[in-house]
């Protein structure tokens, strides 16, 4: 993508990535004024150089910035899925805590069904945990910025 500098304002409240002489930075861009780009740093390869907190990027030193953006794919695509595998994974513990299994035999001994149900909800939350955060890390991605003259 190639922005002029007074087009770059759509990086204001995204988390961006800028490669600056000593170092790269990374945090989320609050303001663009007419001679640098305000970030609040939350990563930096060289923290005497550029410590956390706010910082003034000179425009003079911006060429290329990196801006982190989202889909929504992953996170559906493998939230469903996850949910899917919680509720199987979820009946098959139920299933053998009461010992129902078609590998056991017949259903012979019952026990608390309150407890084998806590079990099938507890491993299908996290199915339905897992595949969301596995979705949402899927879904971040680095769209390249290059700053015209």
């Amino acid at each position: 993508m190639h922005v002029k500098w007074e087009g770059l304002s759509m990086v204001t409240g995204r988390t961006v990535r800028i490669a600056l002489p000593g170092g790269v930075i990374t945090g989320k861009a609050t303001s663009v004024e007419a001679d640098a780009l305000v970030v609040d740093v939350q990563k930096t390869s060289d923290p005497n150089a550029y410590p956390k907190g706010m910082l003034r990027a000179p425009r003079e030193n911006l060429h290329r910035i990196e801006m982190q953006t989202k889909s929504k794919t992953g996170r559906a695509v493998l939230t469903t899925l996850g949910a899917l595998a919680g509720v199987g994974g979820g009946a098959a513990v139920l299933a053998s805590y009461n010992h129902c299994l078609p590998l056991f035999g017949p259903c012979s001994q019952k026990h608390s069904v309150g407890i084998g149900a806590a079990a099938f909800v507890g491993v299908a939350a996290a199915g339905v945990a897992v595949g969301y955060f596995a979705g949402n890390a899927l879904d971040k991605r680095w769209t390249a910025i290059e700053i015209e003259p």
